[in-house]
């Protein structure tokens, strides 16, 4: 069996969600404040049995209008708030994954039979009685108050009404309130680790309570699979040795003592009338392990306590303690009534102590664990890990998402690969893609609050700093890292591949599954020609080629790709493609220029032909005829194309842009990644100056930072 869902109603960031979960490894992420830690909380309310949290004023979700408390139902009362939380726990598929117990706890459960299925509802609640009546009262004076209705009602909750709350736990149908049976729910083993936790003082002692049970179970454990009867031949004799040793040891103590000095005040003060006091003593195994310490022995042979050993790798050691500790307690060691059945492991932040290699290994170790369902039925962990989510397949992956609105978006990137109206086939081969895409710096797209696709590590490495030339109404610059937006370097076309892990649609069976989060996707025009005949093939070509000799070309002012993507993608809600304009763009660095002709920021150490492409620049500010720039270019291929332009789409002013454009285009092409470096530090730099040099970026790149950075929404094919 395994927790196959939980549905949250009202409690903290949840104000009415279900959420599925896998029947193994579970890996939760989502940005600060999603509720990844009151998603494992909320599980805690029904299985945490020794420490039971019981929610208060602030656990209330408050985005649900305070209109909700402050009008009568239909029963002409007024309703208090109240938290509830169901998981439904599921047969698994796998008969491997079923303990023979499994279906004995959970039977008085039950809401389906085959597969079982079963439900417990926890709910914290204001009862019915005079407490109640109280209640409507002290609400229908507030309803009748006109300001600050809400501070009123929470002030007046947490003043009055909070410690009159109770909490219980239905089994089965919770209309029916049949109250789950204790001894059921204690077997279940939930151990919650946070991620702020003190190992240290909770550990390496055997004082401690975890360490001591966990010693007392291995005690004598090499005779495990020792015949029961001889197995219990040598405990016994073991034991006896023990004692005989220990009782040497404790005499020899005894006469190291002098007693007469202590016990001749004994007298003085009358307490020997009835008997002289002396000392006798015993110890047990189990009281000795309080005498023993955790040690790190390293390859040299040194040997150090554990609590001068890392951070980090006292976590690592902890861990394998407490699953041990969950082996013990599913085994016939303990008593009947503490034996668990279902043993679940839940850890927040793992990464918080782990250096990335660590975290990869932690991984390996955790689902070696689940083999061995014994340990650990179920994982449960919240990461802020990159390294940790490109670890794990895509179907362990459930992402907690509430950007750009109240409404928490629940997504599960697996899921979204399903063929609705096309090929299961090109859905798997987008899905095995993106999984192998998903390395450590591109699984940030699944993190941010937004994102933006690119095709080249040109746009990848410029994209921030270009931002910081965009202003906001106000005048101030935008900022992908104060805007939490991940630039996302696809190199090449395949957005496709990609963008059905955004394409939410709530109404839809499957993209309710996506991720509900604004993307941008930054492409090409990539105009092209194709000579007229049989067997011809697209060839790239320049804006200014476009319709320049129809009588042996066909052509095309934006590629396949783009035409695709503006027609899968158009008017949506959450995915925009932006683009230059039809027949006058090309390519990003092309837009760059274009929308630049005078800029020598656009020049660096790795621009070839960089001393003709400052005469061009200079030639252009002094507003020279296109002639006069034509004789300076060295390329007589890009004269003749220049040349042969189309009189009626282009100006004399646009082609010199477009000359300028393309000479720079040609003479970065075969640099491009540290022509973008070198170029994004100056970038940078000229930003840091007193009195920066003017610099304008491409209107579609502006409206596609405007659109992730929720800023204004523009016509995105505008230069």
């Amino acid at each position: 069996m395994y927790i196959s869902k939980v549905q949250i109603s009202n409690f903290s960031s949840f104000e009415d969600e279900i959420v599925a979960f896998n029947d193994g490894i579970n890996v939760i992420i989502g940005h600060n404040n999603a509720g990844k830690t009151n998603l494992l909380k909320s599980l805690g309310l029904i299985f945490d049995n020794k420490y039971r949290y019981k929610p208060d004023v602030d656990d209330f979700n408050k985005n649900i209008p305070i209109e909700t408390y402050l009008t009568k139902n239909s029963n002409d009362e007024y309703t208090p708030p109240k938290i509830k939380v169901s998981v439904y726990i599921t047969e698994s598929t796998e008969s491997k994954n079923e303990s023979s117990d499994d279906s004995n706890v959970i039977y008085d459960w039950r809401i389906q039979v085959d597969p079982y299925v079963a439900k417990l509802t926890y709910e914290f609640f204001l009862p019915d009685g005079e407490i109640m009546s109280e209640y409507q009262n002290d609400i229908a004076k507030i309803s009748k108050v006109t300001k600050n209705q809400e501070k009123e009602f929470w002030s007046l909750m947490k003043r009055k009404y909070m410690r009159k709350y109770i909490s219980r736990i239905y089994g089965g149908d919770e209309s029916l309130q049949r109250k789950a049976n204790t001894e059921e729910l204690n077997r279940f083993d939930y151990q919650f680790l946070d991620a702020i936790r003190d190992v240290e003082t909770q550990l390496f002692t055997g004082k401690n309570t975890l360490l001591k049970d966990v010693l007392n179970y291995f005690l004598d454990h090499d005779l495990k699979d020792t015949e029961e009867n001889k197995r219990m031949r040598e405990v016994e004799k073991r034991t006896d040795e023990f004692k005989e040793n220990s009782s040497n040891l404790i005499n020899t103590l005894k006469g190291r003592i002098e007693t007469a000095p202590m016990l001749e005040y004994a007298k003085d003060v009358g307490a020997s009338i009835e008997g002289v006091p002396g000392f006798e003593g015993e110890i047990t195994e189990v009281e000795l392990f309080s005498a023993l310490r955790l040690i790190v022995e390293k390859a040299t042979g040194i040997k150090i306590p554990a609590t001068k050993n890392g951070l980090g790798y006292n976590n690592l050691i902890y861990m394998s303690i407490l699953l041990s500790k969950m082996q013990m307690q599913s085994t016939d060691y303990v008593s009947e009534d503490e034996q668990k059945v279902f043993p679940m492991l839940l850890i927040e932040e793992p990464e918080a102590h782990l250096h990335p290699s660590m975290q990869f290994k932690f991984l390996r170790f955790l689902k070696k664990v689940l083999k061995d369902r014994s340990k650990v039925r179920q994982v449960f962990i919240t990461t802020h890990s990159t390294h940790i989510t490109s670890a794990v397949e895509l179907g362990e992956i459930i992402i907690l998402n509430n950007s750009g609105t109240d409404k928490l978006n629940i997504a599960y990137p697996s899921k979204v690969f399903v063929a609705e109206g096309k090929c299961q086939d090109e859905m798997d081969k987008s899905k095995a893609y993106v999984k192998r895409f998903l390395d450590a710096t591109k699984s940030d797209m699944l993190f941010s609050k937004s994102t933006i696709f690119v095709e080249g590590i040109t746009e990848q490495i410029l994209l921030p700093c270009l931002t910081n030339y965009v202003t906001d109404k106000k005048g101030k610059p935008f900022s992908l890292e104060d805007e939490h937006v991940s630039v996302v370097n696809i190199n090449g076309r395949y957005f496709n591949h990609f963008l059905g892990l955004f394409d939410f649609d709530a109404k839809q069976s499957i993209k309710q599954y996506a991720i509900n989060k604004r993307v941008s996707c930054l492409t090409d025009t990539d105009p092209t020609k194709r000579k007229k005949g049989k067997n011809a093939k697209d060839e790239k070509c320049y804006p200014f080629e476009i319709n320049s000799d129809t009588n042996q070309y066909t052509y095309k002012e934006i590629s396949t790709v783009l035409y695709d993507l503006n027609n899968s993608y158009a008017n949506h809600n959450n995915i925009q493609i932006f683009n230059s304009v039809p027949g006058l763009g090309k390519t990003f660095e092309y837009e760059l220029a274009f929308s630049n002709p005078t800029s020598k920021l656009l020049l660096t150490d790795f621009t070839s032909n960089k001393k003709e492409l400052e005469k061009l620049m200079d030639l252009y500010e002094e507003n020279v005829s296109l002639n006069a720039m034509l004789q300076e270019v060295k390329y007589s291929n890009l004269v003749d194309k220049i040349v042969q332009a189309p009189s009626d789409s282009w100006s004399k002013d646009i082609l010199k842009k477009a000359l300028i454009a393309a000479r720079y285009l040609m003479s970065v092409e075969s640099n491009k990644g540290e022509h973008a470096l070198a170029l994004e530090l100056q970038l940078r730099q000229n930003l840091e100056r007193e009195k920066p040099e003017k610099f304008t970026i491409p209107k579609y790149i502006e409206n596609a930072i405007q659109w992730v950075c929720n800023g204004e929404d523009e016509s995105h094919d505008d230069h």
